[in-house]
């Protein structure tokens, strides 16, 4: 009962709250959440993680910070010119430097530049374009400076320099680093650049006008392209790949260098800090000058092939695959990417699994397994490969990716949407969400199980091929005199989004009588649950469990499609089941199972359904069989392969994201 008293949310059930973040999080990240409290309640939060973030990359800087200078080009009226420049003064360090080139502008315009203190100011006689004047600001670069070119309409806060460089040096695999890019009104105009969807002949940025602190935008990552209106060169990598290319005299001329940096062996980082505002309208006219299409038909020409004639195929002609998984155990997942890789093989393909796991004992996989100690010698391996690369869980999309930027082909089989396996609304698994969402990249081609993983896609403006899994009838099928009338089925493991507490309840609620039998790999939970467990079985005796189950149930909150409910459909097995999004495709309430809302008293009542009426059973199994049939493996592979071939040949997917 209440006592009447207001308690607003950030102090309710405070003491329980306190001790489950200990129990499961540990004292450091109570301590986090203690210091951060008030900043949280003011709404300032993202700006005290800022200004921390400010103070370490000066920390590090006084400790390991290299002088740079910065590179400002500009043409015509001097206003944003002179607003840029007065600011960069103010927060560069004391040992970097400003050199301003002017490309030819009236002298009307340049008058004004000549008033600035503290920079060095190159004029140019004649415009000859944003390459030009990078490479004459080049020339004013000492040798042990590294360089940020910087276009004149960007504005610079404290700290932003620093937090920069920090994050070019992170790792010495990087090369060039770009900040995130906002517009005057905060949402993003740039974080990182990729090759557009809709119009491949040009370049656009990701997240593109979505808010400020787009929680995807917020992570860290290896991009094709930076853009060219800040991006942070480490001398290094300038000595190794030289200025920018000058027959590029207006526009392509960033991407060009980043291309360049990955040739030469290193990588173009997306850095979330600092976050700096671009004058840049949000909007383009149609037209594009002559020296700009100028810019594109030569870069195309230099690049074109780089991007679109990537050769994936064995000297027969066949197709060359890996797939990448994180592990090997028991489950769906992984039984569907072994399936694919058997069957692929069959037709003549040249496979692999490259994985972190070991060749699995539980399925009888043919193509050949590499196995390896990380992610980093795993990507190391798969760069020297020309092949469609799969990444198939979120994990795997970051070495996949890097290891076909210069090589072969990058697909990612999306089994489901996997910010589905951190639902809690803790810091920790709102930093995993958001690193699951930004693995997918605009360069992948997608393939995915289930219309409800295409819808989500097609969300982010991202179109994938749907290939459901495949059932193997051979294995999943009737048995003669096995059905018994008694004996409720259902997968045991205790993976929250599988919600096996749901069943539990629903079958306790029924009249005494009925068996509960559990199958999988987590025997503890029989006890746990007074049912009967079956241990690690096999196909053949999981296909014997669905045709001596009176019912199949399956409860969860959420599946990428649920592959079991499938199988056993093929059994003849009445199927009970909540609405978990993926098995939309082939489940139909009332016609080939039961679909319940999730309470145990909905699942009472269908269980109780189905144990009571067997001409309900029959009819139900009847109809899961023919659902079942559909999904014969031969027509699935028939499928893969097609969307396999057409990745091979790069063929231009479409998007309906917008082009800004």
């Amino acid at each position: 009962m209440s006592d009447g008293r207001f308690r607003p949310p950030l102090f309710r059930n405070l003491p329980e709250r306190a001790y489950l973040t200990v129990k499961y999080l540990g004292w450091r990240e109570l301590l986090s959440r203690v210091v951060a409290a008030p900043f949280r309640i003011l709404g300032l939060e993202e700006r005290a993680r800022r200004g921390i973030s400010v103070r370490r990359a000066r920390r590090w800087y006084r400790a390991h910070g290299r002088p740079a200078t910065v590179i400002v080009p500009t043409y015509g009226p001097p206003a944003t010119t002179l607003e840029t420049v007065r600011r960069l003064r103010r927060t560069l360090p004391a040992d970097c430097r400003a050199v301003v080139v002017d490309d030819g502008s009236e002298p009307r315009h340049r008058e004004p530049l000549h008033k600035l203190r503290g920079v060095e100011l190159v004029l140019a006689e004649e415009n000859a374009g944003y390459s030009a004047s990078v490479n004459r600001g080049l020339e004013r670069v000492p040798e042990e400076h590294d360089v940020v070119v910087m276009n004149n309409d960007v504005l610079v806060f404290r700290g932003w320099l620093e937090v920069l460089q920090r994050a070019a040096y992170r790792d010495d695999a990087i090369g060039i680093a770009g900040p995130k890019l906002l517009y005057p009104d905060r949402r993003i105009q740039s974080a990182g650049s990729h090759r557009h969807l809709a119009e491949p002949q040009w370049f656009d940025h990701r997240y593109r006008f979505k808010a400020a602190g787009h929680g995807p935008a917020e992570v860290p990552m290896p991009s094709i392209a930076t853009t060219g209106a800040c991006m942070y060169v480490k001398r290094e990598l300038l000595d190794k790949v030289g200025p920018m290319d000058p027959e590029l005299p207006m526009g392509y001329e960033d991407v060009d260098w980043c291309l360049r940096t990955w040739e030469a062996g290193r990588q173009v980082l997306f850095s979330p800090q600092p976050e700096l505002i671009h004058l840049e309208s949000a909007t383009r006219g149609p037209g594009r000058s002559e020296r700009e299409l100028l810019s594109q038909r030569r870069f195309w020409d230099k690049w074109g092939a780089w991007f679109d004639q990537r050769d994936v195929t064995t000297p027969e002609g066949a197709l060359r695959v890996v797939y990448v998984t994180e592990g090997t155990g028991v489950g769906g997942g992984h039984r569907d990417v072994f399936e694919h890789l058997n069957r692929l093989r069959a037709r003549g393909h040249e496979v692999a699994l490259y994985t972190l796991g070991e060749a699995p004992d539980w399925f009888g996989l043919e193509a050949p397994v590499r196995t390896f100690d990380s992610y980093e010698s795993l990507g190391a391996a798969l760069d020297d490969v020309d092949a469609v690369k799969v990444a198939t869980w979120w994990a795997t999309a970051w070495p996949v990716w890097l290891a076909s930027v210069r090589r072969g082909v990058p697909a990612y089989f999306v089994q489901d949407i996997e910010t589905s396996y951190y639902p809690n609304l803790n810091r920790r698994e709102e930093l995993f969400r958001r690193r699951v969402l930004a693995t997918y990249r605009e360069e992948f081609s997608y393939v995915t199980i289930s219309e409800w993983n295409r819808d989500r896609l097609a969300e982010m403006g991202l179109s994938a091929d749907l290939v459901p899994p495949g059932i193997d009838l051979l294995n999943f099928r009737p048995l003669d005199d096995q059905r018994r009338e008694d004996v409720v089925l259902a997968i045991g493991r205790a993976l929250p989004l599988k919600n096996l507490p749901l069943t539990v309840e629903g079958f306790k609620r029924l009249d005494p009588g009925p068996e509960l039998w559990l199958f999988g790999v987590e025997p503890s939970l029989g006890p746990k649950y007074g049912a009967r467990y079956f241990e690690a079985p096999s196909d053949a005796e999981v296909n014997e469990l669905m045709n001596r189950a009176t019912v199949f149930v399956q409860t969860s909150r959420h599946e990428g499609f649920c592959l079991p409910l499938l199988e056993a459909m093929a059994t003849g097995a009445a199927v009970v089941s909540t609405d978990a999004h993926g098995n939309r495709d082939f489940c139909r309430h009332g016609e080939n199972c039961l679909l319940v809302d999730d309470d145990p008293e909905s699942v009472r009542s269908a269980l109780a359904r189905v144990l009571g009426d067997r001409e309900l059973r029959d009819r139900l199994g009847e109809a899961g069989r023919r659902t079942a049939a559909d999904y014969a493996w031969e027509k699935r592979i028939d499928e893969l392969e097609e969307v396999l071939w057409r990745i091979a040949a790069r063929a231009p997917r479409r998007s309906s994201a917008p082009r800004g």
